[in-house]
């Protein structure tokens, strides 16, 4: 509060919060609180336009309704807007009214307005091609790769690129290619040809090796033995052969056999079995001659595994046999085993034969020096 003196009367003004509101014609001899608040004054906004004029108690109520007032945006943008202004900012400044896409229809605010017209997919866009086309942005991948008449075509042998243009050129220009580059296509052709043969060979390579036993172990499966048994009574020396195994990763290579009706000693009235060196990719490496322990086990196949009753026989091989030396780059024909291995009396008691199906372990130990 203070006061001023103008023309014999007190000119008296009032700090409000606001702004400083000026009293008029207060008599000086007027000070009590609610001569005070009954005194006339006009709004703080009087200047920006505002002419409401009464009691100062009227003020604080005035200024609840007065358009020149300032405050917070009803968007929630963080702007102080006058009353008199709001409904101009809400419509066209505030940063945070709706406004509608036109081609997508899609509302969004005005803050991000301009960023979602410059993507939005249904605007039309030139090519950039240079076609003299305009597609809407969400076609123009499908029209540049497909429709478009500048797009590039290559040769399907080649991958020279032609622009496919207007009617007979481009028809006639990638005719006049595949003449006379026919040479040079065969050329290529056959370079691929030769590299998908190479990478086949790879491959077919890399699999019969990931096939290969290299346990030193093979569980032989031999199906239809009864037919297989019969066979070999009507045709001398009647071999079976099984699949090649190593004895380690980078070790001998080795073959069984077996002669369902015998052979030598065995012919006739038993089974017999052998081991078989063959020539390995590792026989430069290995020290000759071969000298593992060699075992074959007949599985007795009865319901009980601990019931069974297994045929084992096993030998160590003489270092100054034939057999055991490394083998020609031919197969050696000579085996080494058991030609009584099992009589057939034998082989039909128990379940050694069961479904119609033997099973034969053959297992090379190079840490046993005894037969068992």
């Amino acid at each position: 509060m203070g006061d001023r003196v103008k023309n014999g009367q007190s000119l008296r003004y009032h700090q409000t919060g606001r702004e400083r509101c000026i009293i008029h014609l207060v008599d000086p001899d007027l000070g009590t609180e609610p001569e005070i608040m009954g005194s006339l004054v006009y709004c703080i906004h009087f200047k920006d336009g505002c002419r409401w004029m009464d009691e100062l108690k009227k003020l604080k109520g005035h200024l609840n309704t007065c358009k020149y007032d300032a405050i917070p945006c009803t968007s929630q943008c963080g702007a102080m807007i006058p009353k008199l202004m709001m409904d101009d900012h809400l419509m066209y400044t505030c940063p945070n009214r709706r406004l509608k896409c036109e081609l997508c229809e899609r509302e969004v605010t005005a803050e991000v307005f301009e960023d979602h017209m410059t993507t939005c997919r249904y605007e039309p866009i030139h090519c950039e091609n240079k076609c003299g086309c305009k597609i809407q942005r969400r076609f123009i991948s499908t029209h540049r790769q497909k429709e478009c008449t500048k797009r590039l075509i290559a040769c399907r042998f080649c991958n020279k690129e032609f622009v496919y243009d207007t009617l007979q050129g481009p028809r006639f220009a990638m005719e006049q290619h595949m003449e006379t580059a026919g040479n040079a296509h065969l050329l290529l052709m056959c370079g691929v040809v030769s590299q998908q043969q190479h990478q086949i060979s790879n491959l077919c390579s890399a699999l019969g090796n990931l096939a290969v036993n290299t346990s030193g172990v093979l569980v032989w499966r031999i199906t239809d033995y009864s037919q297989k048994l019969a066979e070999a009574k009507t045709k001398e020396s009647y071999e079976l052969s099984s699949s090649p195994f190593y004895t380690s990763q980078y070790g001998y290579k080795l073959m069984a056999t077996l002669f369902p009706n015998g052979n030598g000693a065995g012919e006739g009235g038993h089974l017999s079995v052998y081991i078989k060196i063959l020539p390995g990719e590792y026989d430069p490496l290995l020290p000759w001659p071969f000298s593992h322990t060699v075992s074959f086990t007949l599985y007795d196949q009865i319901s009980s595994p601990a019931k069974a009753t297994n045929i084992v026989e096993s030998f160590v091989p003489d270092p100054s046999w034939e057999n055991f030396q490394r083998p020609s780059k031919e197969p050696n024909a000579l085996g080494f085993g058991f030609p009584c291995f099992v009589s057939h009396e034998m082989l039909r008691k128990r379940n050694y034969i069961k479904d119609n199906t033997i099973y034969i372990k053959i297992r090379v130990d190079p840490s046993k020096i005894i037969a068992v």
